[in-house]
Protein backbone atom coordinates (compact mmCIF):
# COMPACT_ATOMS: atom_id res chain seq x y z
CA UNK A 1 0.00 0.00 0.00
CA UNK A 2 1.05 3.07 -0.95
CA UNK A 3 1.13 6.26 1.45
CA UNK A 4 2.16 9.55 0.97
CA UNK A 5 1.99 11.01 4.56
CA UNK A 6 5.49 9.86 6.49
CA UNK A 7 8.09 11.89 3.94
CA UNK A 8 6.00 14.90 3.09
CA UNK A 9 6.73 17.42 6.33
CA UNK A 10 8.99 16.89 8.95
CA UNK A 11 5.63 17.80 11.72
CA UNK A 12 3.61 14.99 11.10
CA UNK A 13 5.68 12.40 10.27
CA UNK A 14 4.78 10.42 13.53
CA UNK A 15 1.16 10.37 11.96
CA UNK A 16 1.92 6.62 11.46
CA UNK A 17 -0.13 4.13 9.35
CA UNK A 18 -1.00 2.54 12.89
CA UNK A 19 -3.04 6.01 13.80
CA UNK A 20 -4.84 5.77 10.69
CA UNK A 21 -6.07 2.24 11.15
CA UNK A 22 -7.10 3.48 14.65
CA UNK A 23 -8.62 6.17 13.28
CA UNK A 24 -10.61 4.40 11.40
CA UNK A 25 -11.26 1.88 14.08
CA UNK A 26 -13.38 4.30 15.97
CA UNK A 27 -14.87 6.34 13.04
CA UNK A 28 -16.57 3.38 11.71
CA UNK A 29 -18.88 2.50 13.66
CA UNK A 30 -21.02 0.93 11.84
CA UNK A 31 -18.38 -1.90 11.87
CA UNK A 32 -18.23 -1.93 7.79
CA UNK A 33 -15.42 -3.58 6.51
CA UNK A 34 -12.31 -0.91 5.73
CA UNK A 35 -9.66 -1.45 3.22
CA UNK A 36 -6.69 1.65 3.49
CA UNK A 37 -5.54 2.24 -0.29
CA UNK A 38 -3.55 5.27 0.79
CA UNK A 39 -3.84 7.91 2.75
CA UNK A 40 -2.00 11.54 3.34
CA UNK A 41 -1.26 14.40 6.29
CA UNK A 42 -0.31 17.81 5.79
CA UNK A 43 -1.01 21.01 7.15
CA UNK A 44 -4.25 22.23 7.77
CA UNK A 45 -3.45 25.44 6.40
CA UNK A 46 -0.35 27.99 5.80
CA UNK A 47 -1.62 29.91 8.03
CA UNK A 48 -2.00 30.26 11.96
CA UNK A 49 -5.77 28.74 12.18
CA UNK A 50 -5.28 29.27 16.09
CA UNK A 51 -2.40 30.80 18.88
CA UNK A 52 -0.99 27.29 20.63
CA UNK A 53 -1.99 24.26 18.70
CA UNK A 54 -0.71 22.68 15.61
CA UNK A 55 -3.36 21.80 13.24
CA UNK A 56 -2.83 18.48 10.01
CA UNK A 57 -5.56 17.27 7.87
CA UNK A 58 -5.93 13.56 6.72
CA UNK A 59 -6.92 11.94 4.01
CA UNK A 60 -8.16 8.60 3.51
CA UNK A 61 -8.87 6.69 0.23
CA UNK A 62 -10.49 3.10 1.08
CA UNK A 63 -10.36 0.26 -1.24
CA UNK A 64 -14.25 1.40 -2.27
CA UNK A 65 -13.27 4.52 -3.32
CA UNK A 66 -14.35 6.44 -0.70
CA UNK A 67 -12.87 9.42 0.15
CA UNK A 68 -12.56 10.09 4.38
CA UNK A 69 -11.32 13.29 5.94
CA UNK A 70 -10.34 14.54 8.93
CA UNK A 71 -8.77 17.33 11.34
CA UNK A 72 -6.19 16.97 14.03
CA UNK A 73 -5.49 19.47 16.24
CA UNK A 74 -2.39 18.69 18.48
CA UNK A 75 0.00 20.22 21.14
CA UNK A 76 3.04 21.75 19.41
CA UNK A 77 5.78 20.11 18.63
CA UNK A 78 8.19 22.55 17.13
CA UNK A 79 6.96 25.43 19.21
CA UNK A 80 8.30 24.60 22.58
CA UNK A 81 6.36 27.67 24.15
CA UNK A 82 3.32 26.97 22.97
CA UNK A 83 3.80 23.38 24.11
CA UNK A 84 4.36 24.90 27.95
CA UNK A 85 1.89 27.23 27.89
CA UNK A 86 -1.23 24.17 26.86
CA UNK A 87 0.28 22.20 29.56
CA UNK A 88 0.92 25.01 32.00
CA UNK A 89 -3.45 25.67 31.47
CA UNK A 90 -3.78 22.81 30.75
CA UNK A 91 -5.44 23.58 28.10
CA UNK A 92 -5.19 20.03 26.09
CA UNK A 93 -6.46 18.30 29.35
CA UNK A 94 -9.75 20.42 29.44
CA UNK A 95 -10.71 20.30 25.50
CA UNK A 96 -9.93 16.22 25.54
CA UNK A 97 -12.02 15.73 28.65
CA UNK A 98 -14.65 17.54 27.15
CA UNK A 99 -15.03 16.34 24.19
CA UNK A 100 -14.61 12.57 25.11
CA UNK A 101 -16.90 12.51 28.95
CA UNK A 102 -19.04 15.52 29.21
CA UNK A 103 -20.21 16.51 25.73
CA UNK A 104 -21.06 12.45 25.16
CA UNK A 105 -23.15 12.69 28.53
CA UNK A 106 -24.77 16.08 27.70
CA UNK A 107 -25.73 15.91 23.97
CA UNK A 108 -29.44 15.76 23.67
CA UNK A 109 -30.80 13.48 20.47
CA UNK A 110 -33.13 16.00 18.42
CA UNK A 111 -30.99 18.70 18.80
CA UNK A 112 -28.72 19.68 16.11
CA UNK A 113 -24.99 19.63 16.39
CA UNK A 114 -23.34 22.38 18.30
CA UNK A 115 -19.70 21.19 17.97
CA UNK A 116 -17.54 19.09 15.66
CA UNK A 117 -17.59 15.04 16.53
CA UNK A 118 -14.37 13.97 17.96
CA UNK A 119 -12.86 10.80 16.44
CA UNK A 120 -10.27 9.82 18.96
CA UNK A 121 -7.79 10.94 20.54
CA UNK A 122 -3.80 9.95 19.70
CA UNK A 123 -0.70 10.74 21.87
CA UNK A 124 -0.82 14.94 22.46
CA UNK A 125 -3.16 15.11 19.84
CA UNK A 126 -7.25 14.91 18.84
CA UNK A 127 -8.94 13.61 15.80
CA UNK A 128 -12.24 14.84 14.81
CA UNK A 129 -14.18 15.25 11.76
CA UNK A 130 -12.79 17.45 8.69
CA UNK A 131 -15.75 20.06 8.68
CA UNK A 132 -14.18 21.82 5.96
CA UNK A 133 -15.30 18.90 3.95
CA UNK A 134 -19.25 19.20 5.43
CA UNK A 135 -18.55 23.04 3.67
CA UNK A 136 -17.99 24.50 7.43
CA UNK A 137 -16.09 27.75 6.58
CA UNK A 138 -14.51 30.49 8.93
CA UNK A 139 -14.92 34.07 7.95
CA UNK A 140 -12.50 36.43 7.24
CA UNK A 141 -11.10 37.35 10.83
CA UNK A 142 -11.34 41.28 10.04
CA UNK A 143 -15.10 41.28 8.71
CA UNK A 144 -17.09 41.66 11.86
CA UNK A 145 -20.52 39.66 11.68
CA UNK A 146 -23.55 41.16 10.91
CA UNK A 147 -27.22 40.21 11.25
CA UNK A 148 -27.68 36.82 9.97
CA UNK A 149 -24.13 35.85 11.12
CA UNK A 150 -24.50 37.06 14.58
CA UNK A 151 -28.12 35.21 14.66
CA UNK A 152 -27.13 32.00 13.52
CA UNK A 153 -24.00 32.21 16.06
CA UNK A 154 -26.54 32.95 18.87
CA UNK A 155 -29.14 30.13 17.79
CA UNK A 156 -25.93 27.86 17.96
CA UNK A 157 -24.94 29.17 21.02
CA UNK A 158 -28.79 28.28 22.45
CA UNK A 159 -28.49 25.15 21.55
CA UNK A 160 -25.04 24.24 23.22
CA UNK A 161 -26.66 25.65 26.59
CA UNK A 162 -30.14 24.23 26.06
CA UNK A 163 -27.82 20.77 26.16
CA UNK A 164 -26.51 21.47 29.62
CA UNK A 165 -29.92 22.76 31.27
CA UNK A 166 -31.54 19.83 29.67
CA UNK A 167 -29.09 17.26 31.35
CA UNK A 168 -28.97 18.69 34.65
CA UNK A 169 -32.78 18.95 34.77
CA UNK A 170 -33.01 15.06 33.74
CA UNK A 171 -30.37 14.13 36.42
CA UNK A 172 -32.31 16.29 38.75
CA UNK A 173 -34.95 13.47 38.18
CA UNK A 174 -33.47 10.66 37.97
CA UNK A 175 -31.84 11.65 41.59
CA UNK A 176 -34.15 13.51 43.42
CA UNK A 177 -32.42 16.22 44.49
CA UNK A 178 -30.83 19.30 42.79
CA UNK A 179 -28.16 18.21 40.27
CA UNK A 180 -25.13 20.12 39.09
CA UNK A 181 -22.90 19.53 36.25
CA UNK A 182 -20.43 21.73 38.14
CA UNK A 183 -20.93 18.73 40.62
CA UNK A 184 -19.14 16.20 38.76
CA UNK A 185 -16.83 18.26 36.44
CA UNK A 186 -15.31 20.87 38.57
CA UNK A 187 -11.48 20.68 38.20
CA UNK A 188 -12.76 20.21 34.25
CA UNK A 189 -14.44 23.97 34.25
CA UNK A 190 -12.21 25.62 36.20
CA UNK A 191 -10.65 29.13 34.87
CA UNK A 192 -7.46 27.76 32.94
CA UNK A 193 -5.67 30.75 32.02
CA UNK A 194 -8.09 33.32 33.14
CA UNK A 195 -6.78 33.95 36.59
CA UNK A 196 -4.32 36.96 38.17
CA UNK A 197 -1.62 34.35 38.81
CA UNK A 198 -1.58 33.80 34.66
CA UNK A 199 1.48 35.52 33.60
CA UNK A 200 -0.62 35.48 30.28
CA UNK A 201 -3.40 37.21 31.68
CA UNK A 202 -1.67 39.54 33.79
CA UNK A 203 0.03 40.46 30.58
CA UNK A 204 -2.84 41.14 28.88
CA UNK A 205 -3.72 43.48 31.60
CA UNK A 206 -1.00 45.48 32.13
CA UNK A 207 -0.09 45.62 28.60
CA UNK A 208 -3.73 47.53 27.85
CA UNK A 209 -2.78 49.81 30.44
CA UNK A 210 0.40 50.13 29.27
CA UNK A 211 -0.77 51.21 26.09
CA UNK A 212 -3.87 53.50 27.48
CA UNK A 213 -1.07 55.72 29.16
CA UNK A 214 1.23 55.81 26.44
CA UNK A 215 -0.97 56.17 22.88
CA UNK A 216 -4.96 56.77 23.93
CA UNK A 217 -6.45 60.89 23.99
CA UNK A 218 -7.00 60.29 27.58
CA UNK A 219 -5.98 63.50 29.77
CA UNK A 220 -3.60 62.91 32.97
CA UNK A 221 -6.42 62.60 35.42
CA UNK A 222 -8.57 59.80 33.72
CA UNK A 223 -5.56 58.16 33.14
CA UNK A 224 -4.43 58.71 36.43
CA UNK A 225 -8.20 57.40 37.53
CA UNK A 226 -8.05 54.39 34.91
CA UNK A 227 -4.80 53.01 36.16
CA UNK A 228 -6.00 53.13 40.30
CA UNK A 229 -9.17 51.16 39.45
CA UNK A 230 -7.96 49.09 36.73
CA UNK A 231 -6.86 46.06 38.50
CA UNK A 232 -10.05 45.61 40.28
CA UNK A 233 -12.08 46.26 37.40
CA UNK A 234 -10.36 42.99 35.48
CA UNK A 235 -10.31 40.85 38.65
CA UNK A 236 -14.10 41.43 39.18
CA UNK A 237 -14.50 40.75 35.13
CA UNK A 238 -12.78 37.35 36.46
CA UNK A 239 -15.29 36.53 38.98
CA UNK A 240 -17.69 37.39 36.38
CA UNK A 241 -16.17 34.11 34.48
CA UNK A 242 -17.01 31.53 37.45
CA UNK A 243 -19.73 29.92 38.51
CA UNK A 244 -22.61 32.03 40.30
CA UNK A 245 -24.58 31.03 43.23
CA UNK A 246 -27.43 33.20 42.45
CA UNK A 247 -27.91 32.33 39.14
CA UNK A 248 -28.60 29.79 36.54
CA UNK A 249 -25.25 28.07 34.83
CA UNK A 250 -24.09 26.04 31.80
CA UNK A 251 -21.46 24.90 30.17
CA UNK A 252 -19.95 28.04 28.36
CA UNK A 253 -17.36 27.80 25.43
CA UNK A 254 -15.56 30.81 27.12
CA UNK A 255 -13.46 31.29 23.63
CA UNK A 256 -15.63 33.13 21.08
CA UNK A 257 -13.81 35.02 18.78
CA UNK A 258 -14.26 34.36 15.18
CA UNK A 259 -11.37 31.35 14.60
CA UNK A 260 -14.15 29.45 16.94
CA UNK A 261 -17.23 29.58 14.74
CA UNK A 262 -17.60 28.02 11.38
CA UNK A 263 -20.22 28.53 9.39
CA UNK A 264 -22.47 27.02 6.28
CA UNK A 265 -24.33 28.40 3.41
CA UNK A 266 -26.88 26.91 1.75
CA UNK A 267 -25.46 28.30 -1.03
CA UNK A 268 -21.65 28.10 -1.66
CA UNK A 269 -21.44 31.07 -3.97
CA UNK A 270 -23.69 33.38 -1.14
CA UNK A 271 -21.71 33.68 1.73
CA UNK A 272 -24.19 36.61 3.05
CA UNK A 273 -26.83 34.01 4.91
CA UNK A 274 -25.89 31.17 6.59
CA UNK A 275 -27.95 28.63 7.45
CA UNK A 276 -25.95 27.27 10.45
CA UNK A 277 -23.21 27.48 12.27
CA UNK A 278 -20.33 25.10 14.84
CA UNK A 279 -18.43 26.03 17.49
CA UNK A 280 -15.02 24.51 18.04
CA UNK A 281 -12.07 24.54 20.12
CA UNK A 282 -13.50 24.11 23.66
CA UNK A 283 -10.24 24.67 25.86
CA UNK A 284 -11.50 27.52 27.54
CA UNK A 285 -14.76 25.73 28.62
CA UNK A 286 -16.03 27.26 32.25
CA UNK A 287 -19.71 27.22 34.20
CA UNK A 288 -20.73 30.39 34.57
CA UNK A 289 -24.13 31.80 33.67
CA UNK A 290 -25.32 31.70 29.98
CA UNK A 291 -24.92 35.71 29.38
CA UNK A 292 -21.43 35.09 29.92
CA UNK A 293 -20.67 33.35 26.64
CA UNK A 294 -23.63 35.67 25.02
CA UNK A 295 -21.74 38.75 26.06
CA UNK A 296 -18.24 37.00 25.21
CA UNK A 297 -19.50 36.40 21.18
CA UNK A 298 -20.90 40.11 20.95
CA UNK A 299 -17.95 42.05 21.98
CA UNK A 300 -15.42 40.03 20.33
CA UNK A 301 -16.72 39.52 16.69
CA UNK A 302 -19.24 43.04 16.49
CA UNK A 303 -18.70 46.40 15.78
CA UNK A 304 -19.08 47.79 19.42
CA UNK A 305 -21.74 50.30 17.47
CA UNK A 306 -23.24 47.92 16.00
CA UNK A 307 -23.46 45.74 19.35
CA UNK A 308 -25.37 48.17 20.98
CA UNK A 309 -27.94 49.70 18.97
CA UNK A 310 -29.02 45.97 18.16
CA UNK A 311 -28.27 44.66 22.36
CA UNK A 312 -31.76 43.70 22.82
CA UNK A 313 -32.38 42.56 19.80
CA UNK A 314 -29.60 39.83 19.84
CA UNK A 315 -30.74 39.23 23.84
CA UNK A 316 -34.28 38.61 22.81
CA UNK A 317 -33.36 36.37 20.04
CA UNK A 318 -30.69 34.08 22.46
CA UNK A 319 -33.48 34.07 25.31
CA UNK A 320 -36.42 33.14 22.88
CA UNK A 321 -34.72 30.45 20.81
CA UNK A 322 -33.14 29.15 24.23
CA UNK A 323 -37.07 28.89 25.30
CA UNK A 324 -37.74 27.17 22.32
CA UNK A 325 -35.45 24.69 22.52
CA UNK A 326 -36.26 23.78 26.07
CA UNK A 327 -39.79 23.53 25.28
CA UNK A 328 -39.45 20.58 22.86
CA UNK A 329 -37.46 18.74 25.98
CA UNK A 330 -40.57 19.56 28.32
CA UNK A 331 -38.41 22.86 30.34
CA UNK A 332 -39.58 25.73 30.97
CA UNK A 333 -36.92 28.57 30.46
CA UNK A 334 -39.32 31.19 33.15
CA UNK A 335 -38.65 28.23 35.82
CA UNK A 336 -34.84 27.67 35.18
CA UNK A 337 -33.78 31.76 34.35
CA UNK A 338 -36.55 34.52 33.99
CA UNK A 339 -36.31 37.11 31.26
CA UNK A 340 -35.26 40.20 33.34
CA UNK A 341 -32.95 37.59 35.62
CA UNK A 342 -31.20 37.04 31.83
CA UNK A 343 -31.32 40.77 30.87
CA UNK A 344 -30.10 41.57 34.53
CA UNK A 345 -26.96 38.88 33.74
CA UNK A 346 -25.92 40.35 30.37
CA UNK A 347 -25.60 44.00 31.59
CA UNK A 348 -23.45 42.30 34.40
CA UNK A 349 -21.56 39.59 32.00
CA UNK A 350 -20.19 42.59 29.52
CA UNK A 351 -17.45 43.36 31.63
CA UNK A 352 -16.36 39.73 31.19
CA UNK A 353 -17.10 39.98 27.19
CA UNK A 354 -15.21 43.44 26.93
CA UNK A 355 -11.86 42.16 29.40
CA UNK A 356 -11.81 38.43 26.95
CA UNK A 357 -12.17 40.81 24.21
CA UNK A 358 -9.17 43.07 25.85
CA UNK A 359 -6.96 39.62 26.28
CA UNK A 360 -7.82 38.45 22.57
CA UNK A 361 -8.38 41.28 19.94
CA UNK A 362 -4.57 42.24 20.37
CA UNK A 363 -3.21 39.08 19.32
CA UNK A 364 -5.94 38.59 16.66
CA UNK A 365 -6.33 41.54 14.91
CA UNK A 366 -3.37 40.96 12.81
CA UNK A 367 -2.90 40.12 9.08
CA UNK A 368 -2.35 36.29 8.66
CA UNK A 369 1.03 36.53 7.40
CA UNK A 370 2.42 38.76 10.34
CA UNK A 371 0.64 36.72 12.98
CA UNK A 372 2.65 33.10 11.47
CA UNK A 373 5.54 35.08 11.20
CA UNK A 374 4.95 36.47 14.94
CA UNK A 375 3.62 33.52 16.86
CA UNK A 376 5.04 30.42 15.14
CA UNK A 377 8.62 31.64 16.25
CA UNK A 378 9.58 30.44 19.96
CA UNK A 379 10.72 33.43 21.29
CA UNK A 380 8.62 35.60 19.78
CA UNK A 381 5.43 33.98 21.29
CA UNK A 382 6.80 33.87 24.56
CA UNK A 383 8.23 37.54 24.49
CA UNK A 384 4.51 38.68 23.22
CA UNK A 385 2.18 36.88 25.11
CA UNK A 386 4.27 35.98 28.48
CA UNK A 387 6.61 38.80 29.43
CA UNK A 388 6.29 41.99 27.25
CA UNK A 389 2.71 42.40 25.57
CA UNK A 390 2.35 45.94 26.28
CA UNK A 391 5.51 46.65 24.10
CA UNK A 392 4.11 44.33 21.10
CA UNK A 393 0.38 46.32 20.97
CA UNK A 394 2.22 49.36 21.02
CA UNK A 395 4.35 48.22 18.81
CA UNK A 396 1.72 46.90 16.36
CA UNK A 397 -0.50 50.52 17.14
CA UNK A 398 2.39 52.56 15.49
CA UNK A 399 2.55 50.54 12.49
CA UNK A 400 -0.71 50.24 11.77
CA UNK A 401 -3.80 52.17 12.00
CA UNK A 402 -6.74 50.16 11.74
CA UNK A 403 -4.84 47.65 14.56
CA UNK A 404 -4.77 51.02 16.81
CA UNK A 405 -8.29 51.67 16.00
CA UNK A 406 -10.01 48.45 16.53
CA UNK A 407 -7.94 47.55 19.80
CA UNK A 408 -8.32 50.77 21.55
CA UNK A 409 -11.83 51.31 20.92
CA UNK A 410 -11.80 48.52 23.50
CA UNK A 411 -9.77 49.43 25.76
CA UNK A 412 -11.51 52.53 26.07
CA UNK A 413 -14.93 50.81 26.05
CA UNK A 414 -13.45 49.01 29.05
CA UNK A 415 -11.68 52.42 30.71
CA UNK A 416 -15.22 54.45 29.87
CA UNK A 417 -17.70 52.07 31.29
CA UNK A 418 -16.01 50.82 34.56
CA UNK A 419 -13.26 53.59 35.84
CA UNK A 420 -14.47 56.80 34.14
CA UNK A 421 -18.40 55.28 34.56
CA UNK A 422 -19.35 57.44 31.04
CA UNK A 423 -21.43 54.89 29.65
Amino acid sequence: MATTAAEENTQVNHITEEDIKLILAHYNRGNEEIVIEDYSVHNASDKMLGFLAEYWKVKVLLSSQKVLHFFIKAISRSNAAKASMIKEMRLYDKEAFFYSVIKENIEVPGIKPWAARLITALNDAMVFEDLNAKQYKLRNKFARFDMAHTLQALNTLARCHACSIIYEEKKTKENGTKYSINDDYEKSLDNGGYNLSSEWFYQCMIGALETMKSLSDFNEADINLIESCWQDVWSTALSLGNYSSHQKNVICHGDLWNNNIMFHYKDDKNLLEPDDCVLVDFQAIRYQPPAGDVMLLLCCNLDPKFREENLDTFLNFYYEELGKILDDYNVKIEEVMSKPEFMTSAEEQRQWGLIVCACLIPQFWIDDDLTTKIFCDNKQFDENLSKNKGLFIKKMMQENSDYRQKVMEIFNEVADRYCLHRK
